[in-house]
């Protein structure tokens, strides 16, 4: 085996208010390998690549390049030390074009090699990626917007590539070409380190992985010597049957709420909804399924009440049928990142005239209650104060539903609740989620993770271009009858939908 290009040398990260990140770490990443960087949320992951990449200092120890140490005291002295980073929130500039954005980082010489079309096609074909140059990058999908942060982070000739979480936004698709793309980097020579949660995609595209737990390593090797049941056992402790369905079958109660021949327009990049009938009932588990962007986000605005159907109805069985949610975008719709976690929790009830004292906020109530939420949803926080923004991705994840179930709603409908989830934290999140179906509560789930889907639903309906192509439950809820109603071929649809009141 090749010697490392970058090492962490035992290194440990302590911030200001007492919190140890890291303690003790050693890792090595050699050049033409993918690492998979796995752990709980809140294990350390992005610290250790933020570390690596110069946003933050060690306490202890130190990082060496081809056994030298070096000092990354900001972003710009681990970009000149040929380490490039993928960031799990993009960081482009959304009107400018793509040969712009690869000029804002490339270096005085790399720069005047970009200066035609076809220079910059040449640089990107070294990676097979086939981007319009010109293409202005907030017009692009997520996934095409990735590999421009990826080919930025490669502009100068890197010798490392770091990205945290980058399959977390990907349909399975994605994740395969996402993958055939790494590869290719890492073959050129490139050490590639990957931070994710997915065992499967773990074992699947990398080579060699480590595990994070608390702050420590809990073991690396070779994937090709681990199962699956090692390395998630390793990753929280114990062994999680990943197969075993959630909850016990559930049988449905009264109808809380139903659309009927609910349409919409169809948009840019978007199939709109088409004669949609669903009913959702008390006391179960409703999963939608489908490949991303067939109408899961049509039928989300609908369901929370966010739009109206332009043609059909939403019914509900009367003014009580509550709504919570959790939306797919947590740091856009589902936080506000600067308020504390406590705030972050409890901001409905605040909203509502809850806590207060003499006029006032009761800001020791709302810490206490906050810090029993903090608890039942294991969420990982030095204080209830800090401002969501310092949590890992998984735990502003945690937060969100930890609210949305604190509401007490007749109907919970949740947006890819385990994105950004580990194992252990999903198996919890859906595991609360069937407890809600139990005592009563409509719970719909909208996911593209077919497997989670199966666990915990009671019935599953499929949406492929802006239509339900079918239902399942029971003996049913299989990938073999779901795979093919997701994958229906159907005529693009008219748009000639009459407003309701024409």
């Amino acid at each position: 085996m090749n010697a490392p290009i970058i090492e962490l040398d035992h290194v440990s990260k302590r911030y200001p208010n007492g919190f140890l990140a890291l303690e003790q770490v050693s890792l090595a990443f050699h050049a033409g390998e993918i690492h998979g960087l796995l752990g709980e949320n809140g294990a350390g992951k992005s610290t250790l690549m933020n570390i690596l990449y110069g946003v933050h200092e060690p306490s202890e120890g130190g990082v060496l390049m081809s056994g030298r140490q070096v000092i990354h005291r900001r972003p710009a002295d681990a970009i000149a030390h040929g380490i490039g980073m993928v960031h799990q929130h993009f960081k482009l500039v959304m009107p400018f074009t793509v040969t712009e954005n690869l000029a804002l980082v490339a270096n005085g010489e790399r720069r005047k090699t970009l200066r035609r079309p076809a220079d910059v096609r040449a640089f990107m074909a070294r990676y097979s990626v086939d981007l319009d140059p010109a293409a202005v990058v907030g017009q692009l999908p997520l996934a095409l917007q990735q590999r421009v942060e990826i080919l930025k982070a490669l502009i100068n000739d890197s010798q490392v590539l770091l990205l945290d979480e980058p399959s977390t936004i990907l349909t399975p698709t994605e994740i395969e070409n996402l993958y055939a793309t790494l590869r290719r980097i890492a073959d050129q020579g490139t050490a590639v380190a990957v931070v994710t949660h997915h065992v499967d995609e773990v074992l699947t595209h990398v080579d060699r992985y480590s595990v994070l737990k608390r702050g420590r390593t809990n073991g690396s090797g070779l994937t090709a010597d681990t199962t699956s049941a090692q390395l998630v056992e390793r990753i929280v402790g114990h062994a999680v049957a990943n197969d075993a369905r959630i909850g016990a079958p559930r049988l449905p109660g009264s109808e809380r709420l139903r659309l009927a021949g609910a349409s919409l327009r169809p948009s840019s990049g978007s199939p709109g909804l088409h004669s949609v009938d669903l009913t959702l009932r008390g006391g179960e588990v409703l999963g939608v399924a489908g490949v991303e962007g067939n109408g899961q986000s049509e039928l989300f605005s609908l369901l929370a009440g966010q739009r109206q159907p332009e043609t059909g109805h939403v019914l509900r069985s009367g003014p009580e049928v509550s709504v919570a949610l959790v939306p797919q975008d947590r740091h856009h719709e589902g936080l506000s990142l600067d308020l504390s976690v406590a705030q972050n929790l409890l901001y409905p009830r605040i909203m509502d005239g809850q806590f207060r004292r003499f006029g006032l906020l009761d800001h020791r109530a709302i810490g206490k209650q906050a810090q029993q939420m903090i608890d039942a949803a294991d969420i990982r926080t030095w204080s209830a104060n800090s401002p969501a923004r310092s949590l890992s991705g998984g735990n502003q994840q945690k937060i969100v539903i930890a609210r949305a179930m604190d509401q007490q709603a007749s109907i919970v409908v949740v947006y890819q609740p385990t994105r950004g989830l580990d194992v252990a934290a999903a198996e919890a999140v859906l595991t609360r989620l069937a407890e809600a179906a139990e005592n009563g509560t409509c719970v719909v789930i909208i996911s593209s993770n077919i497997e989670e889907l199966i666990r915990v639903s009671d019935r599953i309906v499929v949406l492929n271009g802006g239509r339900i192509t079918g239902e399942v439950s029971g003996a049913g809820l299989s990938v073999k009858a779901i795979g093919p109603l997701m994958t229906l071929h159907h005529p693009l649809p008219t748009p000639s939908l009459e407003p309701l009141d024409a």
